[in-house]
């Protein structure tokens, strides 16, 4: 059966509402903790403009409005520099309406169902388009290069027009704003879509040479303005995600899982399989529960791969594949920064530690407010306003390390 792209996407969203961006390369160096708050900025960061994805845009809680758009690593790395830097905000809402805390809850911020939600609401009055920030959730190279809000296949419902000006792209925007500076993270959403379980190229990831080639003409348009930049990386483990876990952690839940008509499968126990875990719990809590009222057994939950269906399984070599991917296009990124004398830092900033001190508790999952941990908001993936301030860390430790301070150091932050 041939699928598109955006719907394994959806699919993958839609688990979480049924209950409701080999080789690795070295960890990443933790980002000092202490700050200082910027008196002014560089020149070269006067005019800071970003481009990328959803982890840029300040998607989070599987969602997006001004409050987490005010908290995204760009925005958060503009204020510690001193740099004026605007953002599309989106009216409450959102577009679409963040998950709300506990998961078990199934809703969103609006009090509507944790499903895909088609509300979209629209900029708070008074934002003109283009602002700093460009990204937008959901997008690949080659959609940050093509894909204008008439034509783009990223994001949910009209989200791209909430970001860029009818008949332009992020990088036909971003050389509009005429910047002195650029961030640039792109990479993600070429691999991500993989986590449903099933390798498909084109469909839920996207071949290295297709990276290649959208990820140059990005440079080009940035290289163009004169601008300086850094470019963000996906140079990490997937294995390190915490909506990613082992067949033994879910067997050790088997009495919680219990409680909500659920039964881990002894295939669980001994497993080397991954499991995505944001698709596979819910489902099967909702399911368990929906069975239970109908006075019918437990649902099943499997630990076992099916090669070719979206079980949200990945195998052991499922991950070395998308791993030893990601290292390719993360090589491709850092040469790009090195022949144009651009900064760089990779997601494994934030991404290799997301996950320490987190076990896989089924109560807390369902139960607490931070089920992913304090770095990871409550859709797995997409950081918190903690887990953006480290990636601002890790990109001002980058730009800094090329370019020398990026704002003048002034009182210590409070």
């Amino acid at each position: 059966m041939k699928r598109s792209r955006r719907a394994l996407v959806a699919a993958s969203t839609l688990a979480l509402a049924a209950c409701s961006d080999g080789a690795v390369a070295p960890k990443s160096a933790d980002i000092d903790l202490a700050e200082t708050r910027a008196a002014g900025p560089a020149p070269y960061m006067r005019n800071y403009v970003a481009i990328g994805t959803s982890l840029s845009m300040g998607w989070a809680d599987d969602g997006v409005y001004s409050v987490s758009q005010s908290t995204s690593w760009p925005k958060q790395l503009a204020e510690k520099i001193g740099a004026d830097f605007t953002v599309p905000s989106i009216d409450f809402p959102g577009c679409q309406p963040p998950l709300a805390a506990p998961i078990i809850a199934f809703k969103r911020i609006d009090g509507s169902s944790a499903a895909h939600s088609n509300v979209c609401a629209p900029n708070v009055a008074g934002v003109t388009l283009p602002t700093h920030n460009l990204a937008v959730e959901n997008a690949t190279a080659g959609e940050g290069l093509n894909a204008t809000p008439a034509t783009a296949s990223q994001g949910r419902g009209p989200v791209t027009s909430r970001v860029l000006p009818a008949g332009m792209t992020q990088v036909t925007a971003m050389a509009s704003l005429n910047p002195t500076f650029v961030s640039v993270e792109f990479g993600g959403n070429e691999l991500l879509p993989a986590q449903a379980g099933i390798l498909i190229p084109g469909v839920t990831f996207t071949p290295l040479a297709t990276f290649k080639s959208n990820y140059a003409q990005i440079i080009a348009g940035v290289k163009a303005t004169g601008a300086k930049a850094v470019l963000v990386t996906i140079r990490t483990d997937l294995r390190d995600f915490p909506t990613i876990r082992t067949g033994p952690e879910i067997a050790s839940q088997r009495g919680a899982f219990a409680a909500y008509n659920v039964s881990v499968n002894a295939n669980c126990d001994a497993s080397a399989n991954f499991i995505f875990v944001r698709g596979t719990v819910p489902t099967a809590i909702i399911t368990g529960l929906t069975r239970a009222a109908m006075g019918l057994g437990p649902y099943d939950l499997s630990c076992a791969d099916v090669p070719g269906t979206l079980d949200f399984i990945l195998s052991p070599n499922d991950i070395a594949f998308v791993n030893n991917l990601g290292a390719q296009m993360s090589d491709e990124i850092e040469s790009k920064a090195q022949e144009n004398g651009y900064a760089f830092f990779s997601l494994g900033a934030l991404y290799d530690k997301s996950k320490r001190d987190v076990p896989f508790e089924l109560e807390a999952f369902l139960k607490s407010a931070t089920p992913y941990g304090t770095l990871i908001s409550l859709d797995g993936v997409h950081p918190s306003v903690e887990g953006a301030g480290v990636l601002a860390r890790a990109a001002r430790h980058a730009i800094q390390q090329t370019y020398g301070p990026p704002g003048a150091p002034g009182k210590p932050a409070g």
